[in-house]
């Protein structure tokens, strides 16, 4: 689990778009790791938050005996995040030993709860979503960076694009941005997620089950073109191979019981059948 440059780079256009303004709290789901360079974040913090402050972010970052905690609220104060606390209960750096399997909420509501590479290592991936839910305050923000597909020795599950519009739909979330990032560990360190598909596209796609399968076609093909140029490159290592994820923001509009979704192209395909 971690932060690269692409989701560092996703994280500064949600801010600068809005997402998180008026909210100050973050929890983890999973305390997260760098794998960036300093120049990178250093670039983008300085643009938000002035050099001085940027350089004392980034010495923080990267310097091994600064407090995880500490380190991390760092990391989120440049973009509004300050309150910072992490669940995990295998990692002994978070502040919360939940179980997200069976976990039902966090001790408190957060504004934002950060899922960057969590949920496909949880087996009761259904209750990460509904965990998500019941620990966030009305009006915040969900952020979900997971596999989708070829990651499928990573966790346990890829989870697919389905799966965030569903439950959008039936609890009401505000879609804040969603972007289907193909061959993602290939991405160039200075740019942000390069997508394939946008939110539109996708929704209209998984209206119907002729849209489902152009979709697959157009997700499939490219798939094998970025596997067939990382095989010529020599960049099939584990950290490098081709897998593509989902960047999901969700906005949390009512407080009421998490609902959990049918599929939404089944629903809508059996209603005009009858």
């Amino acid at each position: 689990m971690g932060i690269n440059s692409c989701i560092l780079h996703w994280l500064d256009e949600l801010a600068s778009g809005g997402a998180f303004q008026s909210h100050s709290s973050v929890l983890e789901l999973g305390p997260q790791d760098f794998f960036f360079q300093p120049n990178v974040l250093f670039e983008i913090a300085k643009r938000r938050i002035g050099d001085v402050a940027a350089q004392a972010v980034v010495d923080s970052a990267f310097q091994p005996q600064t407090p995880f905690a500490e380190r991390q609220a760092a990391f989120y104060s440049i973009f509004g995040l300050p309150d910072y606390a992490s669940t995990d209960p295998y990692d002994d750096r978070s502040d919360f030993s939940l179980d997200l399997n069976v976990a039902e909420k966090a001790p408190r509501r957060f504004d934002v709860i950060a899922d960057l590479g969590t949920t496909e290592h949880v087996f009761n991936v259904a209750n990460v979503f509904a965990f998500t839910h019941n620990s966030l305050n009305t009006g915040g923000i969900s952020i979900k960076v997971l596999p989708t597909l070829g990651d499928n020795t990573h966790g346990f599950y890829n989870i697919h694009p389905t799966v965030y519009f569903d439950v959008a739909r039936v609890n009401s979330y505000e879609i804040v941005d969603f972007r289907y990032v193909n061959n993602m560990t290939a991405r160039v360190p200075t740019e942000g997620p390069r997508t394939l598909i946008f939110a539109n596209e996708m929704i209209q796609g998984l209206q119907s089950f002729a849209g489902c399968a152009a979709l697959q076609e157009h997700i499939s093909r490219t798939f094998l073109e970025s596997l067939a140029r990382n095989q010529r490159e020599g960049r099939l290592g584990q950290a490098h191979n081709t897998v593509d994820y989902c960047f999901v923001a969700t906005r949390k509009t009512l407080d009421r019981p998490f609902q959990y979704p049918g599929q939404g192209v089944y629903l809508t395909e059996f209603a005009s059948a009858l």
